[in-house]
């Protein structure tokens, strides 16, 4: 009888405690990301705040600290790329309007292409020259906003910038009780992990690390390499261009597909060297931190294949939006960090 009420008192605990974390999670829907967000960017930035606390500094400075720093190192670009594109926008709605009536002239440079430069001229006149034709394209084009996603861009952008204030305070609140939090995350994953759980932390903690510097740090290192190289070679708009090549090269295979389009109009605005000179520039960067900077920090910190962190990446970018390149990579590296703990326990038997 006495086992027959602890196991229908386990199971109603079970229930019970399922059933406030479900409730709970209803209630903050809306901010999960944001929660998440703040505890990539804690995870990310707690080494510099244990240094600052070891150097005397409060728990609550050194957290306000970091937290301003995230704030404006994340919200100065993304303001600057606003403001820039703002400055831009009369001078590309007067072209925009010169193009519609007239159509965009061939550009002299494609001439110089060898072989293919006259089959690319005709291109061009037929369906870029042609003021009705291009007419149409940039109607189907605007239907397709209309119709989609364009319609609830407001939406959007309110939402982005809710979830940013909020995880930009998150990381506040984490960092200053992370004393609590750390010891917490600890008992929890030791009473349902056991001995495993030291390694699912590490690997997870790793791996949300090493993917931020991978991708974040890599990528806006990419960016500002190749703005270089569009400067260099007179490009259009380069500031502007930067910004978006340095955002843009978070993801991985983004950044080379934009280099082609710059490079592609550097061509059109400037000639052959100067697109060389970017093409030149931008292949070195994405090279070298593609093949190279990028695989040794986000495998080296969890000893995990990188193809297993490549594919993580991807596929959570595809389920969970940009939120995804850290989430992919965590789950990833608990999964091995498992499968690894259970056969070395298994061998040792």
């Amino acid at each position: 009888m006495e086992e027959n009420r602890s196991r229908t008192q386990y199971v109603g605990t079970f229930i019970f405690v399922c059933a406030v974390l479900l409730f709970s999670a209803w209630i903050e829907q809306s901010f999960l990301f944001a929660f998440v967000w703040g505890g990539i960017l804690t995870i990310t930035t707690f080494p510099l705040f244990n240094r600052l606390v070891g150097r005397g500094m409060g728990r609550g400075v050194a957290a306000g600290l970091i937290a301003a720093a995230i704030f404006a190192l994340l919200a100065v670009p993304m303001i600057a790329m606003a403001v820039r594109a703002g400055l831009e926008i009369p001078s590309l709605m007067a072209w925009g309007r010169s193009a519609l009536h007239d159509g965009i002239p061939v550009s002299p440079q494609i001439n110089e292409i060898p072989r293919i430069g006259p089959r690319l001229a005709g291109l061009w006149q037929r369906y870029l020259s042609d003021p009705d034709e291009l007419r149409h394209w940039t109607g189907v084009a605007s239907r397709m906003v209309a119709t989609g996603d364009g319609r609830e861009l407001p939406h959007r952008l309110m939402e982005m910038t809710e979830t940013f204030i909020i995880a930009t305070l998150s990381v506040y609140f984490y960092l200053h009780a992370s004393q609590t939090l750390i010891a917490d995350i600890r008992a929890v994953g030791q009473h349902f992990l056991g001995g495993r759980a030291r390694d699912v932390i590490r690997n997870t903690v790793g791996a949300v690390r090493g993917t931020v510097a991978g991708l974040v740090l890599v990528g806006l290192g990419q960016g500002v390499l190749v703005g270089i190289g569009y400067f260099i070679a007179g490009t259009p708009h380069p500031a502007l261009l930067t910004l978006v090549t340095a955002v843009v090269s978070v993801i991985p295979f983004c950044g080379p597909i934009l280099l082609c389009v710059t490079t592609l109009m550097t061509f059109a605005a400037n000639g052959v060297m100067q697109a060389v000179i970017v093409g030149v520039i931008g292949t070195i960067a994405y090279g070298a931190g593609d093949h190279f900077v990028r695989p040794k920090l986000i495998s080296g910190s969890t000893s995990i294949p990188f193809l297993a962190v490549l594919t993580a990446i991807l596929g959570g970018l595809h389920v969970f939006g940009l939120l995804g390149l850290f989430i992919g990579p965590a789950v990833i590296a608990v999964a091995l960090s498992l499968w690894r703990t259970a056969a070395a326990e298994e061998r040792a038997r």
